[in-house]
């Protein structure tokens, strides 16, 4: 069973928040998905499909400089201490309380990579209406 649901997005690390929002916002003209309200992230990208995710990082972008392709998994804590079990290099851990939790792994040539859990709640599955000629659900169920 592979321990990565799908590819999220990108994590970008800056070091000017606002600036970095306009330009993904109002240059590149990518649709906002979403933003801490304590301005530490911000989340830009179509409704279904990968994120550009923007956290600020004041105290400079040493030994991260670049990005690092985002995965989507179950249980971020998990996945990060059976990557440490296989020997691969783990890094922080940060928790956005009722957002997401977010873990760093690096790859073997030290590229940055990143865990991520929603903690948000689902939204229920919406059923699909019935076609033209299809049955419906039979009166009294």
């Amino acid at each position: 069973m592979p321990i990565v649901r799908k590819v999220q997005g990108v994590l970008y690390r800056v070091r000017d928040l606002a600036r970095a929002k306009a330009f993904y916002g109002e240059t590149l003209g990518l649709p906002l998905r979403g933003e801490d309200p304590e301005g530490r992230w911000v989340e830009f990208g179509p409704p279904r499909g990968p994120r550009i995710l923007l956290h600020q990082s004041p105290e400079g972008l040493a030994g991260n400089a670049g990005g690092g392709a985002l995965f989507e998994v179950r249980n971020a804590r998990r996945v990060l201490n059976r990557l440490k079990r296989h020997g691969v290099r783990v890094g922080d851990l940060t928790e956005i309380p009722g957002v997401m939790v977010v873990g760093t792994f690096y790859d073997p040539d030290g590229n940055p990579l990143h865990v991520v859990q929603s903690l948000l709640p689902r939204a229920p599955r919406r059923r699909r209406a019935p076609e033209e000629g299809e049955a419906g659900p039979a009166e009294g169920s």
